[in-house]
């Protein structure tokens, strides 16, 4: 009785362990598949100790069993006994063969759960791999983002400030175009009125030229032998010749397109020479090309051998620069000092001193009104005026009588 008792105790035990452990796993596997393989572990770590207290109590049973053949004689008096415990054995493994496919059902479960969950481990780990991949492209694209809204942002308040400047500009483009038109009116009208007073001027001179020269020739011809008609055509020609290769040489040299060789009233010759192709503004030093332009004019003076070279300085309005003044104090010792070099190159080149003089005329005597740039460049220039030898010499004019 006591070892039936024993016997029925150890298999309730294990029915109660493995109820519990049934109803353990059963609870596990619906609790939360975060914890199932938490879960799995304990139930086979409980699956394996169940399985070797099973294993030992088999054991014992085996022994006990051959202790009851052992002992077969005095079992026998508890046959009876050993069948109702028999039965009962046999209900009891039933049932721990239904606990055990029970088991196996919740191994096959488990084993089903694990492939789910490591599967849904793998998807997740993708899913994960990619939300940061998406995240860190996200963050680029909202760097982006950024920078662009900046640029754009720069963009328009400098589109907006260059229309701005497009406006002012296009008001000032409509003021000067208003202006350049009136002062290319202006110019045509200055134009036209300067052509007709170069060809009434130009008229004018060369009929007195023409009346002089017969003149001279009437002179030369009742004159005594040592002066032939010959010779005094010859020299008119030369200078002539010597004046028109001046001129052309002049005018390669200057952007004006005023006569830069022309004659008075008197027979005076008038040779003016820009400022730009002699001088440095506000010097007056003379560069190699001004020397260059001297040499031709010396050139040009060989064929007016008995005439006074008078050479003129003339400025423009404006005043002495600060910096220059200490050289310059006025616009006077400028245009004197201009004409001074000017005689000296000319000397050094081979012309006689005692036929020249250095006159300073600063800006008293401009040959146009002075209201921009042009107008005052025009004024900036040295004259030399060549007087005849049998004329009166008279007071320079001016440009008015060019």
């Amino acid at each position: 009785m006591a070892q039936r008792a024993w016997v029925s105790t150890t298999l309730i035990f294990l029915l109660v362990i493995t109820a519990g452990a049934g109803i353990y796993f059963y609870q596990s596997l619906s609790s939360d598949l975060t914890q199932l393989e938490s879960a799995h572990e304990e139930a086979l770590s409980e699956a394996e100790r169940l399985q070797q207290e099973l294993s030992r109590a088999r054991q014992r049973l085996t022994q006990r069993s051959t202790s009851a053949d052992r002992l077969e004689a005095r079992l026998n008096e508890a046959q009876q006994s050993l069948i109702n415990a028999a039965k009962e054995l046999e209900a009891s493994q039933g049932q721990i063969e239904n606990l055990e496919s029970h088991i196996d059902d919740l191994d096959a479960s488990l084993s089903a759960s694990q492939t789910l969950a490591s599967a849904r481990g793998d998807q997740l780990a993708q899913s994960q791999a990619r939300v940061a991949e998406l995240e860190i492209r996200i963050a680029s694209l909202d760097s982006s983002r950024q920078e662009l809204e900046s640029s754009l942002s720069a963009a328009r308040e400098q589109q907006a400030q260059n229309e701005v400047q497009i406006d002012k500009l296009s008001e000032e483009l409509k003021a000067t175009r208003a202006t350049l038109a009136q002062a290319r009116d202006q110019l045509a009208q200055k134009e036209s009125t300067l052509e007709e007073v170069a060809e009434e001027r130009k008229s004018v001179a060369e009929q007195y030229r023409e009346a002089r020269e017969q003149l001279a020739l009437q002179q030369a011809r009742s004159r005594s032998a040592s002066e032939t008609v010959k010779e005094l055509e010859a020299r008119l020609q030369r200078e002539r010749s010597a004046m028109n290769n001046l001129q052309t040489h002049l005018q390669a040299l200057s952007d004006e397109k005023q006569t830069l060789v022309s004659r008075l009233e008197d027979g005076t010759t008038v040779i003016k020479l820009p400022e730009n192709i002699v001088f440095n503004s506000g010097s007056a030093r003379i560069g190699k090309s001004g020397r260059e332009t001297l040499q031709l004019l010396t050139t040009a003076l060989e064929s007016f051998p008995g005439h006074l070279i008078s050479v003129q300085g003339h400025s423009d309005s404006r005043p002495i620069s600060p910096r220059l003044q200490d050289r310059y104090l006025t616009n006077w010792e400028l245009s004197a000092a201009r004409a001074a070099s000017a005689v000296r190159v000319l000397r050094d080149n081979g012309i006689a001193p005692e036929r020249m003089q250095a006159v300073g005329y600063a800006d008293t005597r401009p040959l146009v009104k002075e209201t921009d740039a042009a107008s005052r460049r025009m004024n900036r220039r040295i004259e030399v005026l060549l007087y005849p030898d049998r004329f009166t010499v008279k007071a320079h004019p001016g440009l008015t009588t060019h």
